[in-house]
């Protein structure tokens, strides 16, 4: 017999999304990988998008709307639903890079099974901006302490890091909370307990919304988050943060 499949919770949280949320439901539930765990997590919308995702409540494992206290709150909320092995965040308005992805990363050869020490799995996005498309590449556990290795949109976190209780984000962490997981992981376990697939996980849609001053704060946020490493590369960001302050 081979090894069984492991369940992939995939968590939805968004927000008066009416336009935005379908095209990620569907591509979620369009995966023909077998063993998907469906949770949307709704910040107690107000537009209609609830409505949109009640029509495919035969298909989810769990939703709620109700009100939360931001984006890495509701993800906290999913993450306390649920129960796959794996947990892979896939936003309102982003996607998977089409059907096959969960399969191509999760169904190995007959025997073959992902290693223990493996914690994190990542690949490639597509950045969707209105007037072209790039690839943003995903780059490897060694990269941590300077930078997000690649999006949690497309990437796949072990949800039992310790073998007891799922892992949380740090809600201190207003924009850099999911890097500040990153990082703590590659403080646990080393680089080795990242993994990279050559491929194009997720379809992030970049709307233009990131203002210079959120790009300051989550510089901030890096900065504090990887105070611990004080590498010549951590000191002259944070020179560099601190020259540049008003």
């Amino acid at each position: 017999m081979g090894t069984p499949l492991p369940t992939i919770t995939v968590i939805t949280v968004c927000r008066n999304a009416i336009d935005l949320i379908e095209k990620t439901i569907q591509s979620v539930l369009a995966q023909t990988y077998p063993n998907v765990e469906y949770i949307l997590v709704d910040g107690a919308s107000t537009d209609g998008t609830l409505s949109i995702i009640e029509k495919y409540a035969g298909q989810i494992a769990r939703y709620v709307s109700e009100p939360d206290h931001g984006i890495y709150d509701a993800m906290n909320k999913g993450l306390s639903y649920a129960t796959g092995e794996w947990v892979n965040f896939m936003n309102a308005g982003d996607t998977f890079a089409g059907t096959e992805v969960l399969s191509s990363v999760f169904c190995k050869s007959e025997g073959e099974e992902i290693s223990s020490h493996i914690k994190v799995i990542g690949g490639h996005t597509h950045l969707l901006y209105p007037e072209k498309t790039e690839v943003l590449q995903a780059q490897g556990g060694s990269a941590v302490p300077y930078a997000l290795p690649f999006c949690h949109q497309s990437s796949f976190v072990r949800r039992t890091l310790d073998g007891a209780s799922a892992f949380q984000f740090n809600l201190k962490y207003r924009i850099a909370a999911d890097y500040h997981l990153f990082y703590r992981i590659y403080q646990q376990y080393g680089a080795e307990a990242f993994c990279t697939v050559d491929s194009v996980i997720a379809n992030y849609r970049m709307d233009g919304s990131t203002t210079f001053e959120n790009l300051r704060k989550a510089k901030k946020e890096y900065l504090q988050i990887t105070s611990s490493y004080t590498s010549p590369f951590w000191w002259k960001q944070c020179i560099k943060y601190i020259l540049r302050r008003p």
